[in-house]
């Protein structure tokens, strides 16, 4: 963010950037989990010959979590694809305004599919289990809806940095070329 920035949005940022870390370091744990899981089952199949029972249950359930971290993770560090094509036909008087109208329906669908994971991911009745140990799926949805509402803040701050410096010559929030 520029200097002339709000010093709320500063603080709200560097907040998020915290929470991100903290995301980036319970993703990194997951990710060595999912890889001591798959060590004890490759080596439990193929040396011992005697398969665990439930073990790809909780690879999903671990890989929730590692996808769950890698959303926020991705977003805060401009990780995620996207193409302007705008651009290469309009100026930046219309690309202003697109970026408003479309980081506007960013934050309205994270905002929805993070009611989603929370309320109604697994129906009302919370049926969702895995297939083998019949473990729940909820609380796993409850770390990505965690991580999409930390994205909806994202997207939302930068929709709010957008708006403060729409008549700058640039948006800070733009990624370089």
């Amino acid at each position: 963010m520029s200097n002339n920035t709000p010093k709320s949005l500063h603080w709200v940022d560097k907040q998020l950037g915290h929470l991100t870390g903290l995301f980036a370091v319970i993703g990194s744990l997951a990710i060595l989990a999912l890889l001591l899981i798959i060590l004890v089952a490759v080596f439990w199949r193929y040396i011992l010959n005697d398969p665990i029972f439930g073990i790809d249950d909780i690879s999903v359930l671990v890989l929730a979590v590692v996808a769950a971290s890698s959303v926020i993770y991705g977003a805060r560090n401009n990780a995620h694809v996207s193409v302007n094509v705008i651009t290469m036909f309009f100026g930046r008087k219309v690309t202003r305004i697109t970026d408003i109208i479309m980081r506007t329906f960013a934050v309205a669908i994270l905002g929805v599919a993070s009611f989603a994971l929370f309320y109604k991911a697994c129906g009302f009745e919370k049926a969702c289990i895995t297939e083998n140990l019949s473990v729940e799926h909820w609380p796993f949805f409850y770390v990505l809806g965690a991580a999409m509402i930390l994205y909806t803040v994202h997207i939302f701050i930068q929709l709010v940095s957008g708006i403060y410096h729409f008549h700058d010559d640039k948006d800070p929030n733009e990624v370089a070329d």
